[in-house]
């Protein structure tokens, strides 16, 4: 295979997987990212009317839609305002919250169905049957309570749909800072800064986690690492096959992490709720072989985390700024390139 044959087939892998939360390529800073934000609260609310869709996984995707919108306010916190991102930040953090204990019901499963999975074929037949069962009943009737609850949802949907308003509001004109108090530069220095920021929490959080490992240090750092991959997938443009491939890195690094956080929230479970799990002797089993998986988590997610925080925020951020320019002067070339 000749190297231009590699990169085509190449650039053909990275076209079938590019991101759905991304800017257009030429489209300007403003527009982009407001079109991106009331994309994903859209999502977040049409899950709740789609009768098709289960209502745990409404509510998983409504949960990750609010998660992008963090991540696209964190990329301008410093463009639009502290005040204007806490406001909006909190709004939708609340607003999730409200749903925290569906997501809490789905992750208790998930945890014992990943043990049972990983090391299933060292076990009895029907080794974790029961508690698995005692899990999923718990879930069903956690998500029914809240179905039936006549506040949570409603209240859930009404969150959404005045943020989204707001967000129409916003002005996409940078002209219109200094009069409306929102305006985004179609210029990288109105993002930078988010980016520098996200990536110096991330490798903080990240050091510590692995200082002081526990369920709570490691959970922040994964939340640090969403928000990054999230960043970059908005600013896919930039240069594509290392943009995807970099939040590809930060994507498998955040799911290590997230099962590892389901483990440490079901062994909390198992230790608060005995009655999930009535047998001691499978209860002593499940903690000892949740706690050997959360070790190889925890190594796996180590090395790959010191890859991809390898470089200093302050370069690693210039690095992106070197792939703004050259996509700038890029497109400049091919406008003026092209014929009257």
């Amino acid at each position: 295979m000749t190297v231009i044959q590699a990169r085509d087939r190449l650039a053909d892998t990275v076209v079938m997987t590019l991101p759905t939360f991304r800017l257009h390529p030429g489209e300007p800073l403003g527009h982009g990212l407001k079109r991106l934000g009331v994309d994903a609260i859209d999502e977040a609310i049409r899950v709740f009317y789609d009768g098709d869709v289960p209502f745990g996984e409404a509510v998983h995707i409504a949960r990750k839609s609010t998660k992008k919108v963090r991540s696209l306010l964190r990329l301008v916190r410093f463009e639009v305002g502290e005040q204007v991102y806490r406001f909006e930040n909190q709004w939708m953090r609340d607003t999730s919250r409200l749903l925290s204990a569906v997501r809490t019901s789905a992750v208790l499963v998930n945890g014992a169905q990943d043990i049972r999975d990983m090391y299933g074929p060292l076990l009895a037949e029907g080794t974790f049957d029961e508690v698995l069962g005692r899990l999923v009943v718990n879930r069903d009737r956690i998500e029914e309570r809240v179905m039936e609850d006549p506040e949570i949802i409603p209240r859930v949907v009404s969150n959404l749909e005045r943020a989204r308003g707001r967000y129409l509001s916003w002005s996409a004109d940078p002209e219109a800072r200094p009069v409306y108090g929102i305006g985004l530069r179609n210029d990288y220095r109105a993002i930078g800064p988010g980016v520098n920021a996200m990536h110096a929490r991330g490798r903080r959080e990240m050091v510590s986690a692995y200082r002081a490992p526990g369920p709570e240090s490691l959970h922040r750092w994964r939340k640090r690492v969403r928000y990054l991959e999230r960043q970059l997938e908005i600013l896919t443009p930039l240069w594509p096959e290392v943009m995807i491939g970099m939040a590809m890195t930060l994507d498998r690094i955040s799911e290590l992490l997230g099962q590892d956080h389901d483990l440490a929230e079901l062994l909390q479970a198992l230790a608060d709720r005995p009655d999930l799990c009535p047998n001691p002797l499978e209860r002593a089993l499940m903690t000892a072989l949740a706690e050997q998986r959360r070790s190889d988590l925890q190594t796996a997610s180590r090395i790959l985390g010191r890859r991809m925080y390898a470089e200093s925020p302050s370069a690693f951020t210039a690095r992106l700024g070197a792939y703004w320019k050259a996509m700038e002067l890029a497109r400049t070339t091919e406008l003026v390139s092209l014929p009257a």
